[in-house]
């Protein structure tokens, strides 16, 4: 077999990967929305079955780190664009994953007081975030 050596450059721009992040930021969003608005009575159980599980809550911890630290260490920016705004959430799920594994037990007291409240409020809230970051440019 003969393979075509020649290999082009597939850079990607700062921007092309904070749209890519913003926009799976945004499915996520977009989703817990969803289920918020559809299935919300049911979190306070599944967070319940969730961090009585610390090997599961540790691993959570530990995969948000990671991906998480990728984005930060090769694209963290602080320019005033809407970089920033991706960059925020990132370091929210950084921070997120750092309580998972340093302080469950403060996250799910958290968790659970947070969600005793109008599920179909939070629903939208991230509905309408996850639109705004799906829809960036």
């Amino acid at each position: 077999m003969c393979y075509n050596k020649t290999v082009t450059s597939n850079k990607f721009s700062f921007m092309d990967i904070t749209i890519l992040v913003a926009k799976v930021l945004g499915i996520y969003l977009l989703v817990s929305g969803l289920f918020l608005i559809i299935r919300g009575k049911t979190i306070p159980n599944l967070l319940k079955d969730f961090f009585g599980h610390p090997a599961t809550v540790f691993l959570t911890g530990i995969i948000l780190i990671f991906l998480s630290s990728i984005y930060l260490i090769q694209y963290s920016v602080w320019n005033g664009t809407a970089q920033v705004l991706v960059t925020l959430f990132v370091c929210l799920v950084m921070l997120k994953g750092l309580f998972y594994v340093f302080f469950p037990q403060i996250l799910n007291e958290v968790s659970l007081k947070r969600f005793r409240g109008p599920f179909v409020v939070y629903g939208l809230i991230a509905i309408v975030i996850g639109l705004y970051l799906f829809f960036l440019k």
